[in-house]
């Protein structure tokens, strides 16, 4: 790993919530970036600004969406600290970031932490 999950975690949790720049799948492909050196959402980046056009992206679902671009990862049943994955918030699939027995997700009013139930996970 380049970064750290501590030092990302800090370099990024405040950085405001900005449809296609700093949002919550953006923010878990800079994580992979600077874990992994892959950029998941490379595909994505500069190709929406508003949650509308975000959803038009991931209309199949977000987890059958990023599948295909994370194969540099493996995926997995069981998470472990510093994995990555697609969860369900409020009925919706959000990607998320696992660390201390949580998944941390980005939302617009910063970044949440909760037990959430993963639909997909990946990690080495």
């Amino acid at each position: 790993m380049a970064e750290g999950l501590t030092d990302f975690l800090q370099r990024t949790w405040e950085r405001p919530f900005v449809w296609g720049e700093s949002d919550c799948t953006l923010w878990v492909a800079d994580w992979c970036k600077a874990r992994w050196g892959m950029d998941p959402a490379g595909a994505f980046r500069g190709r929406y600004s508003t949650q509308a056009e975000a959803e038009r992206l991931t209309a199949r679902g977000l987890a059958a969406t990023v599948r295909p671009y994370m194969a540099f990862a493996s995926e997995k049943e069981a998470a472990d600290e510093g994995d990555v994955g697609v969860v369900i918030v409020d009925g919706k699939e959000t990607s998320a970031i696992r660390a201390g027995g949580q998944w941390l997700i980005k939302t617009p009013l910063g970044v949440g932490a909760h037990d959430f139930l993963a639909v997909a996970i990946w990690g080495d």
